[in-house]
């Protein structure tokens, strides 16, 4: 612990799960965090919405790397896998197709070993192979790339980091596409192994062929659900940080980061200057430079914006079906027969597709209790490129395109008319209730030079108490990577340098 420490007040702007994360980690180490947030509830892209009877996370739904969960919760001597009944998905999710019959995944590498064979001879085998090599880049990663600020050089230059360097090299240079197709043939088979690229924000055809280790946690580590939902896990967050005595406070639209000689001195909000010793922001990074600090104490020129690419938006509908729809699993993905096409309207030409690729979520196949009974309660994720303007009216439009799409694909023609309950989020509601950067829905994509120590670091380079936290700065997109991130910086302000995941808090 470092003896220089002299902060003890601090604010986290935005209550999303790095912030949360974030502020119990601080106010166990002895800091007195205030959270303050714009919206009327905490969680921010994983919320929750209830309406007529049905339940929905809003936002996040995969529940992955438990390990990283444990490893946080275990900080504050909580079992999150007993304290939220974690069990895992079998299966794992279902993949629709319109050229070839449906492919169930088990996360069971050896059941999926069999249904690659089944679709291509060689394929088993090949899919082990793939698993195999995916899940020693995940493990090094988690060991020397992903809890680590990149400010200590033994973090890089260890034996074994040093001995994979021609092949790390190769696999940052190669995009993931190139990658799968040396090791299946089947358009099927390659759609699989490139989806998860989606939720990092980027298309297989541009992401680095590094990111083959999310196949190791679809086939190996498998996919998870906690009892209660994805929302459950920001309560048991909440419910942690009042214990400790986090404050938080909503309805709270922070206007500006306040400075003087090179340190953060606050926040206004509310119309009103409010003081800290540090000063962490959890909100959109590009809100936070462009909106919430003056030209001075900006990091990055708006070039520096204009060189990177934000992601993807989407399309969110939650619909109430009345009936039941059993051709669908918890976890759906439906892939389309222009599958390079459809990215590259979407990342390239900035353009909404006639049919898309898209996500649906059925949780009621895992708990009936998130619809009224006799219903089913689904989520879908309809990527669409960022910086689009869709209004309301022109949601429901899309909706009602896209709905007749998944009607065909899972062989359910009366859907539309079994619909009882829409509720639609689209491109501007991530700005507006976000301030996502162009209403990007997840985060600045996962492209090589927004990767690991090529991505945002979370410490302004003006103020030297102003640090950040979430999605948009290190190591990235999703639950796990952001209950990383709060780690980092809370590595970052007790001065610990070192890379690998934090095994104490001791109080300052």
């Amino acid at each position: 612990m470092s003896k220089s420490i002299t902060y003890k007040k601090v604010i986290i702007i935005g209550g999303g799960i790095g912030g949360l994360a974030t502020a119990n980690l601080l106010q166990k180490a002895g800091f007195d965090v205030h959270v303050y947030e714009k919206n009327n509830y905490l969680g921010g892209r994983a919320g929750q919405l209830k309406i007529k009877g049905f339940t929905y996370d809003t936002g996040p739904s995969w529940y992955l790397m438990p390990a990283v969960f444990q490893q946080y919760f275990s900080l504050f001597d909580i079992d999150v896998t007993k304290e939220l009944e974690i069990s895992r998905l079998d299966p794992a999710y279902k993949v629709f197709f319109e050229s070839h019959d449906p492919i169930v995944i088990h996360g069971d590498i050896k059941k999926d070993a069999q249904q690659f064979e089944s679709v291509e001879q060689g394929a088993g085998q090949r899919l082990e192979t793939y698993v195999t090599e995916g899940d020693e880049i995940y493990q090094m990663a988690i060991k020397h790339f992903l809890y680590t600020n990149f400010t200590d050089i033994r973090d890089l230059a260890n034996k074994e980091v040093l001995a994979s360097t021609g092949r790390m090299a190769k696999l940052l240079l190669t995009p993931i596409h190139s990658r799968v197709k040396k090791f299946v043939t089947a358009k099927p088979l390659q759609q699989i192994l490139e989806y998860p690229m989606v939720f990092l924000g980027t298309s297989p055809f541009k992401a680095p062929a590094m990111y083959s280790l999310m196949s190791a946690l679809d086939f190996k580590e498998g996919v998870y659900y906690p009892k209660k939902g994805m929302y459950s896990i920001i309560e048991l967050m909440i419910k942690t940080g009042k214990k400790l005595g986090v404050t938080y406070t909503l309805n709270s639209d922070v206007t500006q980061i306040t400075h003087t000689n090179g340190t953060a001195t606050g926040i206004r909000v509310n119309k009103k200057n409010v003081p800290a010793d540090i000063v962490i922001s959890n909100a959109d990074l590009h809100h936070t430079e462009t909106n919430l600090l003056d030209l001075p104490a900006r990091s990055y020129p708006e070039s520096f914006w204009q060189s990177k690419e934000s992601g993807i938006s989407a399309l969110l509908l939650y619909i109430g079906v009345k009936g039941s729809l059993p051709q669908l699993e918890h976890h759906n993905l439906l892939v389309v027969d222009k599958w390079k096409e459809n990215f590259k309207d979407i990342y390239d030409n900035k353009k909404i597709p006639g049919s898309a690729s898209v996500y649906v979520s059925r949780t009621t196949a895992t708990d009936p209790k998130t619809a009224p009974k006799g219903h089913e309660n689904l989520f879908v994720l309809i990527p669409l490129p960022t910086d689009v303007h869709i209004t309301k009216v022109a949601q429901k439009k899309l909706a009602d395109r896209f709905i007749g799409q998944i009607a065909d694909a899972i062989g359910a023609p009366n859907l539309k008319n079994t619909i009882v309950s829409l509720e639609t989020f689209g491109p501007d509601d991530f700005k507006d209730r976000f301030y996502s950067w162009e209403g990007t829905a997840l985060g600045m994509s996962h492209l090589l030079k927004q990767s690991a120590m090529w991505r945002i670091p979370n410490k302004s380079k003006k103020l030297k108490n102003l640090f950040y936290v979430g999605a948009t700065t290190v190591p990235g997109i999703g639950l796990p990577m952001c209950l990383i991130s709060a780690q980092l910086v809370y590595k970052r302000i007790i001065g610990s340098k070192r890379g690998g995941p934090v095994t104490e808090i001791k109080e300052i």
